[in-house]
């Protein structure tokens, strides 16, 4: 690197020993690791690998996945409208009267 800077950031130590230890082993520095990552990121124009957090403890995965086959259950009902307006209470109301007429 002819035309190279530095850059100063700040790190938890013990996540730098590890660090360290693991692209040691890899046969690089961190150094040489953290510029890996930029030139990646650089090239793709975003962060070069997923971010997510860790939901097993919280519950928070599934409600997440309801969430999603909900929506997708109403991606594919409204798929099958025309475009024209709807009248969502006129259609309640047919379905409690349908709904009533079957119960007598």
């Amino acid at each position: 690197m002819t035309n190279a800077t530095n850059l100063n950031i700040r790190i938890d130590r013990d996540l730098k020993t590890k660090a360290d230890r693991l692209f040691n082993d890899m046969g690089m520095s961190l150094t040489t690791a953290v510029n890996i990552f930029v030139r990646q990121a650089v090239l793709e124009r975003a962060i070069p690998f997923k971010i997510h957090r860790d939901f097993e403890d919280t519950g928070a995965l599934e409600n997440i996945e309801k969430r999603r086959a909900a929506m997708q259950e109403i991606r594919e009902l409204l798929s099958g409208i025309d475009g024209s307006k709807i009248d969502l209470a006129q259609s309640r109301a047919e379905r409690r009267s349908d709904k009533y007429e079957r119960t007598y």
